[in-house]
């Protein structure tokens, strides 16, 4: 295997590997939006009863809005540089003899 080759793959496996995470978790993109959980309430016998707060939305990581689609880019570009690739230089280079 030539440099490039290997240089792709290697590429092409650390984009995988980044991307499985944001996969196996179910990353829908943009709209997804939160499952609503009831609070649940739990007598602890305290004298005062305190009211719960309510959770303030976090805007989505810098990871998910920036990473994960600049790795999708840059794996869509390796693997058309690969075939690419294979077309001009390795392709290229053989024929097949007529019989």
């Amino acid at each position: 295997m030539t440099r490039s080759i290997r240089l792709s793959i290697a590429v092409l496996l650390a984009g995988l590997i980044l991307l499985l995470p944001a996969l196996a978790t179910g990353w829908e993109g943009e709209e997804s939006e939160e499952a609503e959980v009831a609070p649940i309430s739990v007598d602890s016998g305290a004298a005062i009863d305190i009211p719960a707060v309510d959770t303030i939305e976090a805007p989505d990581p810098w990871t998910t809005r920036y990473l994960i689609p600049t790795i999708l880019a840059l794996t869509v570009v390796v693997i058309g540089g690969v075939i690419l690739y294979y077309l001009v230089a390795i392709k290229g280079r053989y024929s097949v003899a007529a019989e």
